[in-house]
């Protein structure tokens, strides 16, 4: 299993989870010289059964430390180094049982990922236009490839997987509102919606230049949601905060979100197969 590509699905998978370098994830106007709603970072995420995530940022507001806990003494820590332009250039992992690994990340002239690497992975992008082609090596598996297509906005509208496609809508804040998975004879297997509120996500912001590594990460060989509405920084790329996923029209999971006088999510419940389960958000305070 990939472990820096998996590591940030599996233990946020129970959990209640373009923008530039300086997490701006607000709405003022950037000329307005008192805005009202000032970014706000998150230090702390704790939730059910003991898990505790704790973020650490540089001096550019830029994540630097992710530590999680899921039980005392069970855990992972991941580092993220970041090149002159402020681009993530490497994550480092390490995880309670002595487990490490390191993905790298590797740019173009432009600022894009050309590639990136761990111990299991090896893949090379390219681009043409509003097409990005993907080839190489996949969890361990050899000369593999696929294709993602880009709508005006830079955000991935179809995945061309190796069995099945996937297409995305979005709404006009470039919230992913809609995911439908098709097999390759165009029969829709799965329809997923989702629903937001109309305050900041707290996570928006960071990992920006890594939107295509982490779109192929979570949506190759889709089987299913694998990031939900709080899933902190495991794919940060919607604005406003997810309130509800829907599978074909039912819906699967609510999130009932309590906010702090800045309107930033601080206590959400998420409600899925007929169990609840809390999440507490803790900011940085200067």
């Amino acid at each position: 299993m990939r472990i820096l590509s998996l590591i940030f699905l599996s233990l946020f998978f129970i959990q209640c989870s373009s923008d530039d370098n300086s997490n701006n994830n607000n709405n003022n106007d950037p000329n307005d010289p008192n805005p009202t709603n000032l970014p706000k970072l998150v230090a702390f995420e704790v939730g059910p059964n003991g898990t505790n995530v704790q973020y650490e940022y540089n001096d550019n507001d830029l994540l630097e430390v992710w530590t999680e806990t899921t039980q005392p003494g069970v855990g992972f820590e991941i580092t993220t180094a970041y090149n002159d332009e402020l681009n993530p250039n490497v994550w480092y992992y390490v995880d309670s049982d002595g487990v490490s690994d390191q993905k790298g990340f590797f740019y173009d002239f432009q600022g894009r990922v050309f590639r990136y690497l761990d111990a299991q992975d090896d893949v090379t992008l390219i681009y043409d236009n509003d097409t990005v082609l993907f080839e190489g090596i996949i969890d361990e598996v050899a000369d593999v490839s696929g294709s993602m297509t880009l709508n005006a906005a830079g955000k991935v509208t179809r995945f061309n997987g190796p069995n099945q496609y996937l297409t995305f809508d979005y709404d006009t804040s470039g919230n992913m509102i809609a995911l439908n998975q098709y097999d390759n004879n165009d029969n829709l297997i799965n329809n997923y919606s989702f629903t937001y509120d109309n305050k900041n996500n707290p996570f928006f912001g960071q990992f920006d230049t890594l939107y295509l590594v982490r779109t192929i990460d979570l949506f190759w060989d889709f089987s299913n949601i694998n990031f939900t509405g709080f899933s902190g920084y495991v794919y940060p790329y919607n604005p406003n905060n997810m309130t509800a996923i829907l599978l074909d029209g039912i819906t699967m999971v609510n999130y009932l979100i309590g906010y702090d006088n800045d309107d930033y999510p601080a206590v959400i419940s998420e409600a899925v197969s007929g169990n609840s389960y809390q999440w507490d958000i803790i900011y940085i305070t200067e």
